[in-house]
């Protein structure tokens, strides 16, 4: 079962994701700040990376720089979901294999994470 590692701090939204990831054969495992994202089982690797760009301690784009410049995480997909921000404005470090604004569409969302690990599990 492929798993997707989510951090939103926005509960309604956290919780719709979970419920209809986990509908679609997903396993998925929610964090609600940096903080508790943090203090993950670091060996338990996902097959994709879903974040929130805004957090109440932090951002998005500074975990999706956390995960694309570790050498033991660099090759799992990240999708960032913003109301806000736009793809333009990551960081160089932060090179998401995707990106959704908010609100987005649930079907549409669904069908970029099933590109982007279908990419990765082609390119292993």
């Amino acid at each position: 079962m492929r798993k997707i590692y989510i951090v939103e701090d926005d509960d309604s939204i956290r919780e719709i994701l979970e419920i209809f990831l986990i509908s679609e054969d997903f396993a998925v495992q929610s964090f609600e700040t940096v903080k508790d994202f943090d203090q993950r089982n670091k060996e338990d690797k996902p097959d994709l990376y879903l974040f929130d760009v805004m957090l109440p301690d932090g951002s998005g784009i500074d975990l999706c720089t956390e995960i694309k410049t570790s050498r033991e995480n660099a090759e799992i997909p990240v999708l960032i979901m913003s109301a806000h921000a736009q793809l333009k404005n990551f960081a160089d470090d932060c090179q998401p294999d995707g990106f959704i604004s908010k609100p987005f569409d649930i079907d549409h969302l669904l069908s970029q994470i099933k590109e982007i690990i279908g990419n990765r599990e082609n390119h292993r």
